[in-house]
């Protein structure tokens, strides 16, 4: 073909048509695996509850009181869901974690900077951030309820403390890891410490930034467990600590259901979020 026919309006056409047929053919085989990938899930939850289901009634020895099978759980679940007990307990855990985990993403990425930034602050810091880092949050229980009460401020507190230290660890590391030719260059061009900050090192550590949030997110609803339980009038582990004092497996069982629900959910929004804010996160390794 010759480079008349090439740039040829017919030429031109086929090119095009080409460039859609791979675009749909791409997008249906995303498609089909969105759809076997939801299949997979829903088909191992399936199985699951039938497993669930069936084990309790066939083994020996297993008071279905204390292991009930879904059913009984779901016959317990209605009523909470009609009360509206249940939804306002999964409001109170969701403001608990998420106010938490906001503080503790703005204190996080700004100690972690700081440290990375200026190597005498990093020293001076160090040894206290990382002796903190090392007492459970389980310990700090009695401290905080001494400090804050039984209200709302010892929870938020326990929840920022424990998403704080995985945000600013993943911070730091991926401040003070970004490329000195990356640093060099932004200064040949010359870019300021506050252009540099944004345009250079901000999305050159983004990505360890991300990881380490959502670890936090994580975190920060395993720490409102251990909150909810030590003292507080509402919340989805509350409502299980009461339950366990009543004997009440089946509620039980909602409230654990409920809060791996809500980690599951919320770590989709997060990925998905970030996906949407940041196309290049997560292609590669599809989460």
């Amino acid at each position: 073909m010759t480079d008349d026919e090439r740039s040829s309006p017919a030429g031109g056409l086929d090119a095009a048509a080409l460039e859609r047929a791979f675009v749909a053919e791409l997008q249906r085989k995303k498609r089909t695996g969105l759809i076997s990938l939801i299949s997979l899930n829903v088909l191992g939850i399936v199985l699951f509850l039938l497993a669930w289901e069936i084990l309790p009634r066939i083994v020996p020895n297993i008071n279905i009181l204390m292991f009930p099978p879904p059913s009984s759980v779901v016959d317990a679940l209605v009523p909470l869901l009609v009360s509206g007990e249940l939804a306002s307990n999964i409001f109170i855990s969701l403001q608990r974690a998420l106010a938490g985990f906001a503080l503790a993403t703005v204190l996080g990425i700004t100690a972690g900077l700081l440290t990375a930034r200026i190597r005498v602050l990093q020293h001076i810091t160090d040894p206290v951030l990382q002796g903190f880092r090392s007492v459970p949050v389980i310990a700090l229980v009695p401290l905080s309820l001494i400090w804050f009460g039984i209200g709302e401020g010892s929870k938020i507190a326990l929840i920022t403390w424990g998403a704080f230290f995985p945000i600013w660890i993943a911070s730091f590391i991926g401040v003070r890891d970004v490329h000195a030719v990356y640093l060099r260059s932004a200064a040949s061009l010359g870019a300021g410490p506050v252009q540099t900050m944004i345009y250079v090192i901000l999305p050159s550590a983004l990505p360890l930034i991300l990881a380490g949030l959502r670890q936090a997110l994580a975190i920060a609803l395993i720490v409102l467990v251990a909150a909810e339980i030590a003292g507080a009038r509402g919340g989805i582990a509350y409502m299980v600590a009461i339950s366990h004092q009543l004997f009440r497996v089946d509620i039980m069982f909602i409230g654990l259901a409920v809060l791996g629900g809500l980690g599951f959910l919320l770590d989709r929004i997060f990925v998905a979020a970030s996906r949407k804010l940041f196309p290049w996160y997560g292609q590669d390794s599809g989460g």
